[in-house]
């Protein structure tokens, strides 16, 4: 059996608080700014469909609502443009696809 000493002997030139750790710090910003990024519009989503099928709210007023809770809750948490841009990408999104239910619906 190899000791301690003899797995790290590559080691010897590594001098404790040297390395470059802006690629780590970078890539756990974007972790942390995607985590929330998907957990507010999860939420929304979540949200959203708990309306329309639990409490029993019409679609419209339930995506425009959550939608708009969305865009508050990025406007709050100072996320930026692309994630209000977002927001009213997949609010828009929810009335196409709630438009076309509502259609298809009609003629069945």
């Amino acid at each position: 059996m190899a000791s301690h000493s003899d797995n790290h002997a590559d080691d010897d030139d590594y001098v404790h608080g040297t390395m470059d750790t802006s690629a780590h710090a970078n890539t756990y910003k974007s972790f942390l700014v995607a985590s929330q990024w998907g957990s507010i519009l999860i939420a929304a989503m979540v949200a959203c469909m708990a309306m329309i099928w639990g409490a029993g709210v019409e679609w419209l007023p339930a995506v425009l609502g959550c939608g708009a809770g969305a865009i508050l809750a990025g406007l709050f948490m100072k996320m930026g443009g692309a994630f209000t841009v977002t927001s009213v990408v997949l609010t828009l999104i929810g009335m196409i696809a709630g438009g076309i239910s509502t259609l298809v619906g009609m003629f069945s």
